[in-house]
């Protein structure tokens, strides 16, 4: 196994990270593997074997989706060309240059579309770019309060609770089947997104009833997300129910009868969302 090997399947393995979080694990994996891989075939033709893994585990994350396809590019083009892996190494420095500010150019445009003072914020799951949204709201001194969910199976909500009040802000922590009850509490919900597509956008699974909860209350819905999350490809959102995660992470009890499935991503409505705010602009559903 190699040292890429062995970073990737940590990567794999991640349950609380976002997908931001997730693809610069995934960049600073490659990356080091290009410094420390002294043989150029070996390691160029390595990361070109590994493609469909890292396709088929990671790629229902727009954002790391948007990255292999040019990553695959660059390869294909450099095994071609002759060229060496450290024209390789540029090109992916490159994009993470390019990307790695998204989050907080996303946050910079989301706090002037959204005033959160003496508001209380309902927030599900775990998100790099939620998390840099609070960063910034801390340093305005507005007075939140945070509802956050716990975001079972793996409970990623306890990791973003942590980071929020750290930041100093009062966090509610509640279980997911509790968001219905807490709702007359909420004065708007934020959300991250996998990815964002004309008629409904992807996001961890419970989300879609916190949105229905908000739609039915007129509650406004929040979608924080990069630009690359918007995908203008023809989708189906039936596909999620192939991605699950192990069935043992919510019943370990064996049992003939007894079929857990762990479904770990859900579609959502776009008509649900009050609007949705990129790094550009923030749009309206029917903008997308």
């Amino acid at each position: 196994m190699t040292t890429f090997d062995q970073a990737l399947l940590q990567i794999i393995n991640d349950k609380q990270s976002g997908s931001v979080a997730i693809l610069q694990q995934l960049i600073r994996g490659v990356l080091s593997y290009l410094i420390r891989e002294t043989d150029t075939s070996k390691s160029l033709n390595t990361l070109k074997d590994r493609l469909p893994l890292m396709r088929g585990a990671l790629g229902h994350f727009a954002v790391v989706g948007h990255f292999l396809s040019k990553f695959e590019t660059a390869i294909t083009n450099i095994l071609i060309e002759g060229k060496s892996e450290d024209h390789l190494f540029d090109i992916v420095n490159e994009y993470d240059n390019r990307w790695k500010m998204a989050n907080t150019q996303v946050a910079n445009a989301a706090g002037k579309c959204l005033d959160c003072n003496n508001k209380t914020i309902l927030l599900h799951s775990n998100s790099s770019v939620i998390s840099s949204f609070f960063y910034n709201l801390q340093k305005t001194n507005a007075k939140v309060k945070i509802i956050q969910t716990e975001s079972r199976p793996e409970n990623e909500g306890r990791y973003q609770a942590e980071i929020l009040a750290d930041l100093g802000f009062s966090v509610t922590f509640i279980i997911d089947a509790a968001a219905g009850f807490m709702m007359d509490k909420v004065d708007m919900v934020l959300s991250g997104a996998d990815q964002i597509h004309k008629n409904y956008f992807v996001n961890k699974i419970g989300t879609a009833t916190i949105a229905m909860f908000c739609k039915h209350k007129n509650i406004p819905f929040h979608v924080l997300a990069d630009s690359r999350k918007i995908v203008h490809t023809s989708a189906n959102p039936e596909s999620l129910y192939n991605i699950k995660k192990p069935a043992k992470d919510i019943w370990k009890i064996n049992h003939d009868l007894i079929h857990p499935v762990n479904y770990y991503f859900e579609a959502i409505p776009t008509a649900s969302v009050s609007s949705f705010i990129t790094e550009n602009k923030a749009y309206t559903t029917g903008e997308l």
